[in-house]
């Protein structure tokens, strides 16, 4: 499941090379290495409250942009997570329309649970900071064949030219199943051109029904290296 990759999406500090296109216009594109103390998706550790590794590749040309991403999990015998996701981000005004998609696909996994999601998020500036609101959806999640929602919002400020602080508020239903609401809050820190640490807040409402301990408050720490 994926990230930030909101955790490792918002510690990330992307430093992409161009390659040139034939029109002269480049394709900028970028690789990030992730460690984390525990692999978050949406508020509940896909690792076992273990670390996990993460390598993404991103492509982007006007507007369009391309990833994909692996990384370790454990759960139901499964090791291995890849992810791919793609989309279109539209200018307007100060505002930015990102709409796209997003792939959750595992290997050897024991039965049939990868999962397509489509997604709608706008970010307005607030001085310097940024709002985001997103939505996600899928019609089959993970295997269930149940509708599912994930709605969040989304602050992000930078504090300096090296620190920055965000945090986030989600609500995932999954339609006849189950609902529950999620928050993280944090900071990232540059310690370097394309490098920077960061740890996170990560919290459910779960009281451990849903989720047991894998859904349990934890902070998280995390080291990118980008470029």
């Amino acid at each position: 499941m994926n990230k930030l990759l909101l955790s490792a999406t918002l510690a990330a500090l992307a430093l992409p090379c161009a390659a040139h296109a034939e029109d002269g216009d480049t394709v900028d594109l970028g690789v990030t290495l992730t460690g984390t103390t525990n692999y978050e998706w949406r508020g509940v550790s896909q690792s076992d409250n273990h670390a996990a590794v993460f390598a993404a590749v991103n492509a982007s040309y006007k507007g369009f942009y391309l990833g994909a991403e692996t990384e370790n999990v454990d759960f139901a015998g499964i090791n291995q997570e890849y992810d791919v996701w793609g989309g279109y981000v539209l200018p307007v005004g100060k505002a930015k329309i990102d709409v796209g998609f997003v792939r959750y696909g595992y290997v050897d996994a024991p039965a049939k649970i990868d999962t397509f999601e489509v997604k709608g998020a706008v970010t307005v500036p607030i001085g310097k900071a940024s709002a985001t609101a997103s939505v996600y959806h899928t019609w089959n999640y993970f295997g269930t064949n149940a509708d599912a929602t994930y709605y969040e919002g989304a602050l992000s400020m930078p504090v300096s030219d090296k620190i920055s602080l965000s945090g986030a508020f989600g609500h995932q239903t999954v339609n006849g199943l189950f609902g529950y609401n999620t928050w993280n809050l944090g900071a990232s820190y540059a310690v370097a051109k394309g490098a920077s640490v960061a740890v996170r807040y990560h919290d459910t409402d779960d009281s451990g029904v849903l989720f047991g301990r894998l859904g349990k408050a934890r902070i998280v720490g995390s080291f990118s290296v980008s470029f």
